[in-house]
């Protein structure tokens, strides 16, 4: 079994972002869960391809979401969404007891991907019991848009590759398309209008044409082409 995933938070990208990310994996048959945050053709084309593709849930619980108002709201709309989820990383990587709690109990969930321990060595799963039952943790140790505040940022992943233990990745389809190294590209494409409603076009002026998102996207999914095609966060459980 590969000790090497790649997932990816759906973060409310337009299909284009979300097609151009899920082409690359496809065409290196390299297995990736995805946090699902909405409905949408490309969500559903990656439903299609469950050899390769887990789906996950991606709630927002923090004020004012489109999920809904209460915990309980968020959970009930996220597994109707995704009801053959069993893996879930919140918006934000908010936690908390209660909202485990909740996950458990709402949800087919049984896995937790939301504790980033970025570079971290030795990662191994952990089991979290709690008033509802079991909750499988498994930390990850890289995140693109985290990754951009370092003041060394790593985009090469061959030293991540070579530490020992688990080894889970997280992109964003919007910084995967952008090749974003930096944050402000990206905000500037949120001032244009809601992120669902960009166009190829329009999003096209923001990327970035060195390093970044994308290259260290491409380069870890080609190294784990090269070594079997990697995980989904199911096959590490």
């Amino acid at each position: 079994m590969s000790r090497f995933a790649i997932t990816l938070d759906v973060d409310w990208a337009p299909d284009f972002m979300i097609d151009a990310a899920a082409e690359a994996l496809l065409v290196r048959e390299v297995k990736a869960t995805w946090f699902v945050t909405h409905a949408s053709p490309a969500v559903q084309r990656l439903r299609e391809r469950p050899d390769l593709f887990e789906l996950g849930m991606h709630p927002n619980f923090l004020a004012g979401s489109s999920h809904g108002a209460t915990p309980a709201e968020v959970v009930a709309h996220c597994a109707a969404l995704v009801p053959e989820a069993r893996a879930v990383r919140t918006h934000c990587l908010l936690q908390s007891t209660p909202l485990h709690d909740e996950l458990l109990r709402g949800s087919a969930v049984e896995v937790d991907v939301s504790l980033l321990l970025p570079h971290a060595r030795d990662v191994a799963p952990v089991v979290q019991w709690s008033p509802a039952g079991r909750l499988l943790r498994i930390p990850y140790v890289w995140q693109d848009n985290m990754e951009m505040y370092s003041p060394e940022p790593q985009w090469e992943m061959a030293p991540l590759l070579d530490a020992p233990g688990l080894r889970v990745f997280d992109f964003h389809p919007v910084h995967v398309w952008l090749n974003s190294r930096d944050i402000e590209p990206y905000e500037r494409l949120k001032a244009q209008g809601p992120l669902a409603e960009a166009t190829e076009q329009g999003a096209a002026r923001f990327r970035n044409s060195s390093y970044g998102a994308m290259t260290a996207f491409l380069d870890l999914a080609d190294r784990l082409a090269a070594d079997g095609g990697g995980a989904r966060i199911r096959d590490l459980t």
